[in-house]
């Protein structure tokens, strides 16, 4: 007995986009398990609320990447769990990067306006 094999991708859509299910759930995957194992290592009060909020930030970071590279499986779960351990650095890092050309700019407009 035989049976038919597809070598295709599949792929899913959401909002009129494509996407390769296979490289998604692997990264998201990888998110969840990291930020579980981050949160359960956790000494003190536990911010739950926090943790699912930054949980929840980098599933939708992790993802867009993985989408807009193209990455393979493995690339994929790597991008997963590596976005995942950055957690709240992910927050910082996007505040330094922006932060303070925004600062600037705002500095600067303030400076030339009329008072």
């Amino acid at each position: 007995m035989t049976s038919i094999a597809s070598r295709e991708p599949v792929i899913w859509w959401i909002f009129g986009e494509p996407f390769h299910a296979g490289p998604t759930i692997v990264c998201i995957c990888g998110v969840i398990i990291t930020r579980v194992i981050i949160g359960l290592q956790a000494k003190g009060k536990a911010q739950w609320t926090l943790d699912i909020a930054i949980t929840l930030l980098c599933l939708l970071v992790a993802t867009l990447w993985v989408q807009a590279q193209n990455l393979e499986l493995l690339a994929a779960g790597i991008t997963g769990i590596g976005v995942g351990s950055l957690g709240a650095g992910l927050i910082g890092i996007a505040k330094s990067a922006i932060g303070g050309r925004f600062k600037a700019a705002l500095d600067a407009f303030m400076g030339t306006a009329p008072r």
